[in-house]
């Protein structure tokens, strides 16, 4: 599998994920926030775009440096840019912003794009992380 088919397999279910759990939470939840910010869809734009690109300097770096392929650096890259232009276009949408439906306590609300954002950049990072420790174990046993 190649990380372009990484990336856009988890692209395409973390977006359409995102959406159809906001629709369903629009027509079925008793409680959604609408955050009523403006799309910035073009600042989200860039700003995936920049992701896809430090993503891809990242692996090149870890294959440069022996790291292997980064699966789980593609996979958070698909989930960070799923969840930013699936909340860049959730304001086009739904016109009363984007629809915050889960409680994660201290009066706050997400929605999936939030958790794939995070998860995302988080995951991706750590998936780096934990490479370059394993070679380094690896080189040192050696």
């Amino acid at each position: 599998m190649t990380a372009l088919r990484v990336w856009l397999t988890v692209f395409a279910a973390a977006f359409a994920a995102d959406l159809l759990t906001k629709q369903w939470a629009v027509s079925h939840a008793d409680v959604v926030v609408f955050n009523n910010r403006p799309s910035q869809l073009p600042l989200r734009l860039s700003m995936s775009i920049a992701a896809i690109v430090v993503a891809w300097l990242l692996a090149w770096l870890a294959s440069f440096r022996g790291l292997g392929r980064q699966w789980g650096l593609w996979a958070g890259c698909g989930l960070l840019v799923a969840g930013v232009l699936g909340n860049g276009i959730s304001s086009l949408l739904w016109r009363r912003g984007i629809p915050d439906f889960i409680s994660v306590g201290g009066g706050w609300a997400w929605n999936l794009a939030d958790f794939e954002i995070a998860l995302g950049m988080t995951g991706g990072l750590l998936s780096v992380i934990v490479s370059a420790f394993v070679l380094y174990g690896r080189e040192k046993m050696s």
